[in-house]
C-alpha cells in the first residue's frame, strides 16, 4: 500500500545493555494519525529516530511504501520531522526557512515561491515571509517550522513534543490549529508527547511506551476505560 509504514520486531539496545526499544511492531496505513505518549525515556524519540533513519537499530525490519528503508538516508526518505526546539535557522527570514528544503530538493523559483505562500496562507502567517525569527513568538514559530516541515509534501509527519516549550493556554489554541492543519492535508502523522491531553487530541490511535516497550495501544475511550494493566491505569491517572 503506498505510504504505508510498517515496523516489526523493532530491537535497539544502549552500549551498557538497556532497551531502548523492544519488539515495537506497528503498521501505519496512509493517513493514520498516531500519537505516541509515554513518560521521559520511555523510547518515544527514539522511535521518531529511528523511522527518521537518524539513528540506527539493531534488529527488525522497517517498511515504508513496500520496500525496507534500513539503509534509505535521511534526506531520501521523504519524511518530515519537526523537532522540539524547532530547529530553525535564525540568519534566515521566514521565506527563506520555508524555502530551504525545497532549494534542497532542486525545486525552481517560481515553484518554491508558489510553495511557500501556500504554506504561509496554510498556517495563518501570510505577511511575514520578511520577518526574522527572532521577532517572531513561539507561537509563531512553531507555526513556521510547521510550515517548514510540511512545504516538500513529506509522506510522513512527525513531530518530537511541538508544544512543550509554550505555555498552557498557547498549547491549547496551537493544538487545535495545528491537528485541523493535519486534518486538512491527510497526511500520515506521528506525535510524540508526555501529556495525555495532547496525545488524545492529535490522534486517533495512540501507544504507551513505557521502557521501550509497547503497553498499550487504541483509541482514547479503550486507553482509559479498559487498561490493560495496573502501570497504564496509573500512568493515565498520573499524566
Amino acid at each position: 500500500m503506498e505510504n504505508e509504514l510498517i515496523l516489526k520486531d523493532i530491537h535497539k539496545q544502549s552500549p551498557d545493555g538497556v532497551h531502548l526499544l523492544n519488539n515495537i511492531n506497528l503498521n501505519l496505513s496512509p493517513g493514520t494519525k498516531l500519537s505516541v505518549l509515554g513518560p521521559s525515556g520511555s523510547g518515544k524519540t527514539t522511535l521518531l529516530r529511528i523511522i527518521a533513519g537518524l539513528e540506527s537499530f539493531d534488529s527488525g525490519t522497517l517498511f515504508f511504501n513496500g520496500c525496507s528503508i534500513k539503509n534509505i538516508p535521511p534526506h531520501k526518505r521523504n519524511f518530515g520531522m519537526m523537532f522540539q526546539d524547532y530547529a530553525l535557522f535564525p540568519h534566515m527570514n521566514v521565506f527563506e526557512n520555508i524555502a530551504f528544503g525545497l532549494k534542497m530538493k532542486g525545486m525552481d523559483k517560481p515553484l518554491i515561491e508558489s510553495r511557500v505562500k501556500i504554506m504561509l496562507e496554510m498556517t495563518g502567517l501570510s505577511k511575514f515571509e520578511n520577518r526574522h525569527i527572532d521577532e517572531l513568538s513561539g507561537g509563531e514559530r512553531q507555526r513556521i517550522a510547521l510550515a517548514r516541515t510540511l512545504a516538500p509534501e513529506p509522506g510522513l509527519l512527525m513531530l518530537d513534543e511541538p508544544l512543550s516549550s509554550l505555555d498552557r493556554a498557547m498549547r491549547t489554541r496551537l493544538l487545535t490549529e495545528l491537528t485541523q492543519i493535519i486534518a486538512r492535508l491527510k497526511i500520515t502523522t506521528i506525535f510524540v508527547t508526555h501529556d495525555h491531553e495532547e496525545a488524545f487530541a492529535a490522534g486517533s490511535r495512540v501507544i504507551i511506551l513505557n521502557e521501550g516497550k509497547i503497553e498499550q495501544q487504541g483509541t482514547r475511550d479503550e486507553l482509559i476505560n479498559a487498561p490493560k494493566n495496573q502501570w497504564v491505569k496509573d500512568f493515565l491517572r498520573m499524566v
